[in-house]
């Protein structure tokens, strides 16, 4: 990527030469409302109002709030209040009126959360260290480095067109207190997820054209967005593979608790304009399209917004999670391993 753009910005400059000129653009427009909004099942509905600004405007740029505008929420046609917890299958109407920058509004569908099928992972030790107890005077001193290799079914609903959007955490068993209060708040968590794989699942680079392909596009990405476009109401399955993942204890007496470590891993079942908007922002920060604009060979991405003013995204998720329970595979790795002094 970095060569390309070299290349690109040498091309820039040799076709561009003597063709810039100062000039102030007077453009009839004025500002109008943003509105954007991120609507998640079962939790309250936040909206965060704004107005659009001319590039030059420095005053808008440094501050763009609205502070005359109303909000008037509807779930199904109806009037709720802030309090309301949308559902799945909720139609969401947010409307907003401002006496200086007008009226805007836009909806969307809160969509059903897409269940997780089958679940299967396969730890596999790249390297481990352990230490003696009646040597060190621990007896959990452990160091292991493991790759995590996770393929999890995505059941799709027949009849709708889904977009979806993967997510991870991870957690790990607490530390005991048995040996200095002052310091187990400052010590690490035992277990941490290493380097997330992106191109060992193909489907996360779907949206990527074949020109930017060529091109080397979407190589190194961390998009995790995609459709069932390629799996229409049938089950695909997604290879999730997690490199260099760390478990590191030392603690004086056996505590079964700090083995407690795993991965939740989430899909997220996203609304059209949420998918939509990421893409845009894709193409921007990592698209062809996007670099070919900062050098002034192509013109710049139309931002992409479902809001009547044509600012601002209104999106809807909901959410499925799956939990990877670790201890069994921690245990029985220390347990069989060699001791070393």
């Amino acid at each position: 990527m970095a060569i390309l753009r070299y290349i690109l910005s040498i091309l820039a400059a040799t076709l561009l030469t003597g063709c810039y000129e100062d000039f102030s653009p007077e453009i009839d427009t004025k500002p109008v409302l943003c509105l954007n909004s991120l609507i998640t099942a079962g939790e309250p509905i936040e909206v965060k109002v704004s107005h659009t600004w001319m590039f030059n405007d420095e005053k808008g740029k440094s501050n763009h709030e609205v502070t005359d505008a109303s909000i008037t929420i509807l779930a199904n046609e109806r009037i709720v209040g802030s309090d309301y917890l949308p559902k799945e299958g909720d139609k969401i109407r947010i409307m907003t009126e401002s006496p200086t920058y007008g009226s805007a509004m836009a909806e969307v569908t809160v969509p059903y959360a897409t269940p997780i099928g089958k679940v299967k992972f396969t730890p596999v030790v790249t390297n481990i260290w352990k230490g003696d107890e009646d040597f060190f005077h621990y007896q959990m001193l452990a160091d292991i480095t493991f790759n995590l290799n996770i393929e999890m079914d995505v059941n799709d609903p027949a009849r709708t067109n889904n977009y979806y959007h993967f997510g991870y955490d991870w957690f790990s068993g607490a530390w005991s207190n048995d040996w200095d209060d002052n310091l187990v708040d400052s010590r690490p968590d035992p277990f941490a997820i290493g380097t997330f794989e992106y191109d060992a699942e193909p489907i996360f680079r779907e949206h990527v054209g074949v020109f930017e392909t060529v091109m080397g596009n979407g190589e190194d990405t961390d998009f995790v967005f995609f459709t069932d476009r390629q799996f229409p109401g049938r089950t695909y399955t997604l290879h999730l593979n997690f490199t260099n993942n760390t478990f590191n204890i030392e603690n004086e007496t056996y505590d079964e608790s700090l083995l407690e470590c795993g991965m939740t891993l989430y899909l997220t079942t996203v609304s059209e304009s949420y998918y939509n908007w990421a893409v845009y922002k894709w193409n921007v920060d990592e698209g062809i399209t996007g670099d070919l604009s900062d050098i002034g060979l192509a013109e710049s991405k139309w931002g992409y917004s479902n809001v009547s003013t044509g600012a601002g995204v209104v999106a809807a998720q909901a959410s499925a999670k799956y939990t990877i329970d670790l201890k069994e595979f921690l245990e029985k790795t220390i347990n069989q391993s060699k001791r070393i002094r």
